[in-house]
């Protein structure tokens, strides 16, 4: 109970809010109705913990009482179950005769019938009381149950013949009503409210059912009620605004007091069908909502009034739907083409970053080609820097040695040393002195270009074939042979001449060395070549 409490207060805090605006009460609306199964529990809970008040010993006149509740709970949410009640009460106050208990019954039966749409058959059974005999209580009840018979029978009618007959008495009863209800009391205001209304003085009903309003909470049946009627004085105003506003509080309340038995819901949907094409969806939903209330309920007039009015909703909302298709389909169709175009522009700009892409990489790899060039380019300057310089070397050698050599000659001949002179160009130490300070003046140069070759140079052989050299030796005979093929001299008499070999030795030496090749032994001499070439 404080959950539902709190539940209402802030429907009620929310409609302060929003009253100003339409779509925000449309927003609790639809919040509403998406609590009618909650709502639809409560009343049931509430009826059940009736039920459960009835015994098999309870004496008859306090299940009479209950039942009169249970009818009460009943009269506007279920028909079928409310005449059930209505029923048991005529068997009890037929069992024990008592007269009130019967006219009361035929007032609520009667009432009942009407509310069902079923006019002929409430005033028949309503015209066979005596109304003389009626006490106040019961006569109050009896002119509200006939002022109700004829307002319905004015709606259901909706004609030029019977509709303002039915208008006359109707207003006959409300004046009746009005003259026994107590001065003051909340349904006396009302009806000095509603009697102005029927007699078109709008904006003195709408003064007095304003200011009763303020006073009432959404979950009362006469604040649906009160709103209904202000939405039908502001729609004779033009005012339609304020009409859909009184409307949606109208059906919000329906739906808080799970009232199924209503109009306001079914009068809404009618209006936003009308005036706002882009509620057409709603109006469509709210109808359907109005036909299942009055299913439920069982209502003949509301199903009638509904059926009536939702082929002209359904007809709107299915144009609304057939263009809105129509609207999809041309814009698929749009999208499509802006699709295909994107994608034909995705691919030009994946070819082209492919494009691009491969540029760059033809550019790094031309970039590198260049630097390696340009390192092969540097190698070669300082490999033919290194060589002037070993040529220069040699030659500088050979020439101290020459100068030397002359000198000790001119020295011999001036002292006429002849036997010392005549020794000296027989001897070969000096000459194979001069041979091996040469040799180790070429492998140092030779080295100073290429200080890998020896690495480099076994790795083109076998491991029985690899050169390896004695301690303190910096190149053999071997590694001399194709260091020299390595510095461009392939040709074996100039090797010879160069090491002092024979030729024939040179050759012995390069076969000796390819017979341990692991790479083509054609193509030996070639790998030598590019021994500490940066490719």
């Amino acid at each position: 109970m404080k959950d539902i409490i709190i539940t209402i207060l802030l429907i009620f805090i929310n409609i302060s809010l929003y009253s100003a605006n339409s779509d925000g009460l449309l927003k609790i609306l639809d919040q509403e109705i998406g609590k009618r199964d909650e709502y639809m529990n409560i009343k049931e809970s509430k009826i059940d913990s009736l039920r459960k008040l009835i015994k098999k010993d309870i004496p008859l006149g306090e299940e009479y009482r209950i039942n009169k509740q249970i009818f009460e709970e009943y009269h506007t949410y279920k028909y079928d179950s409310a005449m059930y009640y209505i029923a048991r009460n005529k068997e009890i106050a037929d069992f024990m005769e008592n007269n009130k208990y019967k006219d009361e019954v035929r007032i609520s039966q009667s009432q009942l019938l009407s509310t069902a749409g079923l006019i002929n058959e409430s005033i028949t059974n309503i015209s066979q009381l005596d109304r003389s005999k009626l006490d106040n209580s019961l006569l109050l009840i009896y002119y509200e149950t006939m002022e109700s018979i004829y307002y319905t029978a004015k709606n259901y009618s909706n004609d030029s013949i019977y509709t303002p007959q039915y208008e006359k008495i109707e207003r006959a009863y409300i004046d009746s009503v009005y003259s026994l209800l107590p001065e003051g009391s909340i349904n006396q205001i009302y009806y000095s409210g509603y009697k102005r209304l029927v007699n078109n003085q709008l904006e003195e009903a709408k003064e007095i059912l304003l200011n009763l309003l303020e006073n009432l909470p959404e979950n009362v049946r006469l604040y649906a009620i009160i709103c209904s009627n202000l939405a039908t004085i502001n729609r004779l105003q033009d005012n339609n605004r304020d009409y859909e506003k009184y409307l949606i509080l109208a059906a919000i309340s329906d739906q808080i007091c799970a009232l199924k038995e209503n109009s306001a819901m079914q009068r809404l949907a009618i209006f936003l069908s009308q005036n706002k094409p882009e509620e057409l969806t709603r109006a469509y939903q709210y109808i359907n909502y109005s036909m299942e209330d009055a299913s439920f309920y069982n209502s003949r007039l509301r199903t009638v009034q509904v059926a009536q009015n939702m082929p002209i909703i359904i007809k709107a909302y299915q144009l609304k739907s057939e263009e809105e298709n129509r609207n999809l389909r041309a814009s698929l169709i749009i999208i499509s083409i802006l699709l295909l175009v994107l994608i034909g522009l995705l691919t030009y700009v994946y070819r082209q970053v492919q494009i691009v892409k491969k540029n760059r990489k033809e550019l790094y790899t031309l970039n590198n080609q260049l630097n390696k060039l340009n390192n092969n380019l540097q190698s070669a300057n300082r490999i033919r820097e290194e060589s002037i310089s070993l040529f220069i070397d040699l030659s500088s050698s050979y020439l101290n040695k020459m100068d030397s050599f002359r000198e000790t000659v001119k020295r011999k001949i001036l002292a006429k040393q002849i036997d010392d002179l005549y020794s000296m160009s027989t001897t070969t130490e000096s000459i194979q002195s001069v041979q091996d300070t040469f040799l180790q003046t070429f492998d140092n140069a030779f080295l100073r270009l290429y200080p890998d070759f020896l690495e480099e140079f076994n790795k083109l052989l076998s491991d029985e074939g690899k050169v390896k050299l004695k301690k303190g030796e910096l190149l053999n005979s071997e590694l001399r042979v194709f260091a020299l093929i390595k510095l461009g001299i392939r040709d074996s008499s100039k090797i010879a001449s160069f090491l002092h070999f024979s030729p024939q030795t040179i050759y012995n030496y390069r076969n000796k060395v390819k017979n341990y090749s692991i790479v083509d032994r054609n193509n030996f001499e070639k790998y030598v070549q590019e021994i500490g070439e940066i490719m």
